[in-house]
C-alpha cells in the first residue's frame, strides 16, 4: 500500500471513530473501555497517527455495534454499488513476515469479500464471530486446512469450496510446502445480544 493511501485510510478511520464516539457521548476513557482498546491507542487512532491491527479494528467495530466495512470504508454513501477496480491495490489488512496476507476486496454491511494468500507453515486464527455468521471460501491455488473448534479439521484443495458457521473460533492453516490462495466471503451480522 502506498504511503498516501495509508494516510487517507488513517484520516478516514480517525473521523469515523471520533464521530461514532461523539454520537454516543462517550469520553475517551469510557470509549476505550467499551471498545476494549487502551486510551493511548484510541487517542492515536482519533489523531490519525495509529496503524491499528485487524483485531483492534474488529474490537472497535464490535464496541460501536457497526460493521468492519463501515468502520474502514470512509464516509457513508447512498449508492448501493461498491466497485474495487483493481483487486491488487485493495487494502492489505493483515500480513506475516513469511508473506501471507489478506486483502479486503469489497464489503458492504455484514458481507465482506477477501483475497487471501497463506504461505507454507503459516496459520491464521480467528475468534468466534457473532451468531448466524458464515464464512465461505474457494481455493484457487494449493490447499488449506480449516480447523473449527468442536469439529474435525477439513482440507480444502484447489478447485474446491467450503462454507461453515463461524460462531466458533477457527483457524486457517497451510501445512503443505507451497503457497495457498483463496477467496473468502464473510457474512458477520452485528451481535445485538438477542438470542438466536
Amino acid at each position: 500500500m502506498q504511503y498516501s493511501a495509508l494516510v487517507d485510510i488513517n484520516e478516514s478511520l480517525a473521523a469515523i471513530v471520533r464521530r461514532e464516539r461523539s454520537l454516543r457521548g462517550w469520553s475517551l476513557d469510557r470509549a476505550a473501555s467499551r471498545l476494549d482498546v487502551s486510551r493511548r491507542l484510541l487517542t492515536q487512532i482519533e489523531a490519525g497517527s495509529a496503524n491499528p491491527s485487524l483485531s483492534t479494528l474488529l474490537s472497535i467495530a464490535n464496541g460501536f455495534g457497526i460493521d468492519l466495512t463501515k468502520l474502514i470504508s470512509g464516509p457513508s454513501s447512498t449508492v448501493d454499488v461498491v466497485l474495487q477496480s483493481d483487486n491488487a491495490s485493495a487494502d492489505v489488512l493483515w500480513s506475516t513476515e513469511a508473506g501471507s496476507r489478506a486483502r479486503l476486496l469489497v464489503g458492504k454491511g455484514p458481507l465482506e469479500m477477501w483475497s487471501w494468500r497463506l504461505e507454507p507453515g503459516d496459520t491464521r486464527r480467528s475468534s468466534a464471530h457473532a451468531a448466524n455468521s458464515l464464512e465461505a471460501l474457494v481455493v484457487t491455488t494449493g490447499s488449506i486446512e480449516i480447523a473449527i473448534e468442536g469439529s474435525e479439521t477439513t482440507t480444502v484443495s484447489k478447485g474446491q469450496s467450503l462454507i461453515f458457521t463461524a460462531h466458533h473460533p477457527h483457524e486457517y492453516r497451510n501445512t503443505s510446502d507451497r503457497a495457498a490462495e483463496f477467496h473468502l466471503a464473510v457474512f458477520d451480522p452485528i451481535d445485538d445480544g438477542t438470542p438466536s
